[in-house]
C-alpha cells in the first residue's frame, strides 16, 4: 500500500501544462502541518493508519492538501494569503524566466510536493525526522515521483529536506536523482531577497532564476 492509498491528500500538485513545460520542475517543500489543536497527535503510526482514521476536521484536512491549496487558494484566489507566498514567489520566477505570465499562469507549468510524508509535530514548526528509516521513506517516494513525472529538475526549498535527501541519495548512489537536485532558500524567508555568500552574492530569488536558466 502506497502512502497515497493511506493519505490521498498528500498527492503532489501538478499544473495543467506541466507535460508541455519548457522545463519540467518538481519543487520539494519540507512537510505539511496541522492546526495547533493537533500538536503531537501524529507520530510514526502515520505510515500505517489512514488519514480518515484520525477523524480530522474538514479545516484540518485542508491543511494537508497542497494540491488543493495551490489550485484553489493561490491560482484561483485573489486573496494573497501570507502563508502561501512560497507558491506565488516560485510561480513568479518561473513565469518571468520562461515568459509564462504571472504566478497564476506560471504555476500551471510546475509540480510541487512536500518531501517528508508525515505532518510536523507542531503547527507551523519544522518536522523532527525520526531517523534514517523515515528519511528512506521520503527518499523512496521522491524516487517514485521522479519515475512518474520525469522532471528535468528537482528544486528543494527546504534545507532540512535537501540535506536528508543528500544523505540517503549518496548512500544509495542515486546518481540520476542527485544530478537533477538543486536547492534554494525557502521563499518565505528573508533570504529570498537578501544576498547570500554561498550563492556568490545572489539572493534566493536570483539563485532560482539562475538554476532555471542554466538547466534550460
Amino acid at each position: 500500500m502506497t502512502i497515497y492509498n493511506l493519505h490521498p491528500e498528500l498527492a503532489p500538485f501538478v499544473g495543467k501544462h506541466y507535460t508541455k513545460a519548457p522545463l519540467k520542475v518538481l519543487f520539494q517543500g519540507e512537510s505539511h502541518y496541522l492546526p495547533a489543536d493537533y500538536n503531537y497527535k501524529v507520530g510514526q503510526e502515520w505510515y500505517e493508519r489512514s488519514t480518515a482514521s484520525y477523524g480530522f476536521t474538514k479545516e484540518a484536512l485542508a491543511w494537508l492538501n497542497t494540491a488543493a491549496i495551490i489550485r484553489h487558494d493561490v491560482i484561483e484566489s485573489s486573496y494573497k494569503n501570507p502563508s502561501h507566498a512560497i507558491y506565488r514567489h516560485i510561480g513568479g520566477v518561473y513565469g518571468a524566466v520562461f515568459d509564462k505570465g504571472d504566478y497564476p499562469q506560471a504555476l500551471e507549468y510546475i509540480a510541487f510536493s512536500n518531501y517528508f510524508l508525515r505532518p510536523a509535530e507542531v503547527s507551523g514548526e519544522s518536522i523532527v525526522v525520526a531517523g534514517e528509516a523515515e528519511e528512506l521513506r521520503s527518499f523512496e517516494q521522491l524516487r517514485a515521483l521522479e519515475s512518474q513525472y520525469r522532471p528535468d529538475l528537482i528544486v528543494f526549498v527546504s534545507k532540512k529536506a535537501h540535506e536528508s535527501f543528500l544523505r540517503i541519495a549518496q548512500k544509495h548512489q542515486a546518481s540520476s536523482l542527485l544530478s537533477k537536485a538543486r536547492s534554494i532558500p525557502h521563499p518565505n524567508t528573508s533570504w529570498w531577497n537578501r544576498p547570500i555568500s554561498q550563492y556568490e552574492g545572489r539572493t534566493g530569488k536570483e539563485q532560482l532564476e539562475q538554476i532555471l536558466q542554466e538547466a534550460y
